[in-house]
């Protein structure tokens, strides 16, 4: 099995080590090179082409301190001229500001990970995390997912309505994950989770809960809040699995074997 190559850009040295010694010590992933992150995130084009070409990463490891218009500048060019290229943003901070910059790439982009550095509390998540982006997941933080689907072009009211503890268990829902899974990723008791998603499945229900599975309707709607599922889906013109996701590259898009939609049955 060929390893994911990572590119770390991190302006703080202590993560940039610290990362530095987690994905070394990894078997299914190669550290392709390490930077302060004055590169990607200044939006310098000339330099992210430079460094892209000697490091030819599948993913970029990209922290920051805030998102700057520079940092989305950097990141637009990865997405428009580098597709291929995973991105997994942490930052130590998302204000009003930094997450308005971020909503319009994120929207276009078909796969990568938005999340507080502070969220990421162990090695393995990670791994994990940087596995999902190459399985072409999107990853949002409850927090930056909140921002994201406020003044949204999508009815989120729904969602809205979810408190932060429901927001992150409907990300893991979406992510194909099983209540026993989830429980014993966020450290909870099944019951804890069951009464969670109970009440995420209620918040959400439409009236067609005995028309549709609750929870891949749940799915959708997360989907369709970060934008990664397309608003003219309706009743009328159903979704198909070629179309939950973005873009036009078809080869690059999960199926319905994959866990984004594989694992939201109980």
């Amino acid at each position: 099995m060929s390893k994911t190559r990572v590119l770390i850009e991190e302006e703080q040295e202590i993560l940039r080590e610290a990362y530095k010694a987690i994905l070394s010590q990894e078997s299914s992933i190669e550290l392709v090179g390490m930077g302060d992150g004055a590169c990607i995130a200044n939006g310098n084009k000339h330099d992210i082409e430079r460094i892209l070409i000697e490091t030819n990463p599948h993913v970029v490891l990209l922290g920051t301190k805030i998102v700057r218009s520079s940092t989305i500048t950097g990141l637009e060019i990865l997405r428009v001229d580098y597709p291929h290229i995973g991105v997994v943003l942490l930052s130590a901070h998302y204000d009003a500001e930094s997450i308005g910059r971020l909503k319009g790439f994120a929207r276009k982009s078909k796969r990568g990970a938005y999340l507080l550095k502070g969220s990421v509390s162990t090695r393995a998540e990670l791994v994990r995390i940087i596995r999902d982006v190459t399985e072409n997941r999107v990853t949002v933080d409850p927090q930056v997912f909140a921002g994201l689907i406020q003044d949204s072009d999508f009815d989120s009211t729904s969602i809205d309505g979810l408190t932060k503890r429901e927001l992150e268990l409907l990300r893991w829902i979406a992510m194909g994950y099983r209540n026993a899974a989830i429980a014993q990723i966020l450290c909870l008791e099944p019951k804890t989770v069951e009464r969670h998603i109970s009440s995420i499945l209620s918040k959400l229900n439409n009236g067609d809960s005995k028309l549709k599975h609750p929870r891949v309707d749940a799915t959708l709607c997360y989907l369709q809040s970060i934008g990664q599922l397309r608003p003219d889906i309706t009743d009328d013109n159903p979704v198909q699995p070629s179309a939950i996701w973005s873009g036009t590259n078809t080869s690059s898009r999960p199926t319905v074997s994959e866990p984004i939609m594989a694992g939201v049955y109980r």
